[in-house]
């Protein structure tokens, strides 16, 4: 994200400046968390759903984020991931309680289309909320 404008863009530039390193860190990560998550099913089955839609490669990302451009834009990549994990939720509830009376994919579309509108509504809700909250003569965050 530019630190000019609060609209995400994607920049393929970004992928090869990374050192194959990076990508290895990243396999690691979300394969220690994925092996944690799958093992805990194994004695918890209630629990292990639970652990393996952890976001695996979070942690690796953020860490490499920071080493490469600061706690700043780790932690805006880490507000988006909070935005992500809410339209998540709300994927998660049409499916839940859309699959057995609307079918699976009528239900899953529903539930993507619910993902798409939560995320996209709490990002525009967060972007207005910091801009109704920013002191005069200060820079935009971000």
């Amino acid at each position: 994200m530019s630190a000019q404008s609060p609209i995400p863009r994607l920049s393929l530039r970004g992928l090869k400046e990374k050192k194959p390193r990076d990508y290895i860190v990243r396999f690691a990560f979300g394969a220690a968390i994925s092996l944690i998550g799958a093992l805990i099913s194994l004695k918890y089955l209630l629990f292990g759903g639970m652990f393996l839609a952890f976001p695996a490669i979070l942690p690796a990302s953020l860490t490499l984020v920071e080493r490469d451009a600061g706690r700043k834009e780790a932690a805006i990549d880490a507000e988006g991931a909070i935005i992500g994990a809410c339209g998540l939720l709300a994927f998660a509830l049409v499916a839940a309680f859309g699959i057995k009376p609307l079918g699976a994919f009528t239900a899953l579309v529903l539930a993507a289309l619910a993902w798409l509108l939560a995320a996209v509504a709490i990002y525009a809700a967060v972007m207005a909320w910091r801009a109704t909250t920013r002191k005069p003569g200060t820079a935009a965050p971000g």
